[in-house]
């Protein structure tokens, strides 16, 4: 168990410190983390998304009953985040959303996949695969849509019907590369339509970038920076560690699923808060200190929270 834990934890914290020396060392500046969180949510993360979708067997993106238990544990914790931090929080709206993704986005393919494929086996990541794919469709969006919608420079802001605004904003999240370019390959799958291996294996080699300079990114972002412990750091943690596998595991046993299916909903549950929700907030320069802080600490509690979660399962 410990040995599993560790060759999961070990690459993420490796690179991350890479990114914290590059800034100690003055080989790149803090602002730099800025470019790199673009180049990973315009292209590494979308084309990353893609290849996963691509790949999935149809049949599997199908299971109704365990997408259902994955929308319910990811997106309930979405909406009860957004609420906390709405009217209990007193933030607007756009930090909400930060907020939210940090909460509710797990870190699957980088800390849950090497998990599950360890104690499940290959099918371990399916529940990788479909969780992503739910996260592209509805998460990313209804973030992106949020963040514009609170956006003080936002075109609409201010004026216009809430309708409108909401209708205009969803159009733009529709076009933004992190949530077009999934879905292409949720119906390319559905559809049996494949790409040539030239071009798949092209697109591969840059998804792959995808954790390595978000890991990067945010080592750099922490650079001349302290983790804080403040309520918000431990709301998030505690939100997402505990709160998210808690609704994951009743709604698996609510929907009947196997035990492996229930396995794997309840890791990913218990999964650490993704890097790419701390490339949302740098990106839109909001909530950075708390996102950052939030899944840096939780990362390192996730050994904990994750070995009670596989303890248990076991």
């Amino acid at each position: 168990m410990p040995t599993l834990l560790l060759s999961s934890l070990f690459p993420l914290v490796f690179v991350m410190v890479l990114g914290w020396l590059s800034g100690k060392l003055g080989y790149m500046k803090r602002d730099d983390a800025t470019v790199l969180a673009t180049v990973v949510i315009r292209f590494a993360l979308p084309l990353h998304l893609f290849i996963g979708a691509l790949h999935t067997d149809p049949s599997k993106i199908q299971n109704l009953s365990f997408m259902a238990v994955l929308v319910i544990g990811l997106m309930g914790s979405y909406l009860l985040t957004l609420c906390i931090s709405r009217f209990l929080f007193r933030h607007d709206i756009k930090t909400s959303a930060i907020q939210s993704l940090v909460c509710a986005f797990p870190d699957m393919a980088y800390f849950g996949a090497p998990v599950l494929a360890v104690l499940i086996g290959p099918e371990g990541f399916l529940g990788v695969l479909v969780g992503n794919l739910i996260t592209s469709v509805l998460m990313i969006p209804l973030t992106i849509v949020l963040i514009r919608m609170g956006d003080e420079n936002s075109e609409l802001a201010g004026q216009g019907s809430l309708g409108k605004m909401i209708l205009t904003n969803l159009f733009k999240a529709v076009r933004n590369p992190i949530v077009w370019i999934p879905v292409l390959g949720v119906i390319m799958s559905l559809a049996g339509i494949k790409i040539p291996e030239l071009l798949s294996s092209s697109v591969e080699m840059m998804g792959k970038t995808a954790g390595g300079i978000s890991l990067f990114a945010l080592g750099l972002l922490f650079f001349g920076e302290r983790p804080t412990l403040n309520i918000h750091t431990f709301t998030n943690i505690g939100m997402k560690n505990l709160i998210q596998p808690a609704i994951m595991a009743a709604a698996g046993i609510a929907f009947g699923l196997s035990h492996t299916l229930l396995q794997q909903v309840v890791i990913i549950g218990a999964t650490p808060s993704a890097i790419a929700a701390g490339m949302f907030a740098v990106r839109s320069d909001t909530y950075v200190e708390s996102a950052s802080s939030s899944i840096l600490i939780g990362t390192a509690l996730g050994i904990v929270t994750e070995g009670i979660v596989i303890f248990m399962m076991s």
